[in-house]
């Protein structure tokens, strides 16, 4: 038997949404019953985000196989420090955080997305 590892090659990333950490926490909340769970984020490098995927479209897949992953949108807020969860206390709901920091790949996202603000 076989088996290949074969990592992400090239990420694109056709729109970058920054927000405050705030912002992020609303949108991600939006139509969360209270006492409920949001969607998590994802956190890495300082930067807490949630992305998008473009539908599998042939091209899409096809370029997957090629090595290439395309987001159609990623959210993303600094986030400087981890936490697991963060509280949204109006509505007595959560949002799950997800620390992918040891995916080599998310993290150079979130380094990608880092920049823009030095910009």
């Amino acid at each position: 038997m076989k088996i290949t590892f074969k990592p992400w090659e090239e990420v694109i990333i056709h729109e970058s949404l920054h927000y405050s950490i705030e912002d992020l926490i609303k949108n991600q909340s939006l139509g969360v019953q209270p006492g409920g769970l949001a969607p998590p984020l994802r956190w890495a490098e300082g930067v807490a985000f949630s992305s998008q995927a473009m539908p599998p479209t042939r091209e899409v897949v096809r370029e997957q196989l090629e090595g290439k992953v395309h987001l159609g949108s990623v959210s993303w807020a600094p986030m400087l420090k981890y936490k697991n969860v963060i509280p949204i206390k109006d509505i007595n709901a959560k949002i799950p955080v997800i620390n992918v920091s040891a995916n080599a790949v998310l993290c150079e996202v979130a380094k990608e997305l880092k920049k823009q603000i030095q910009e």
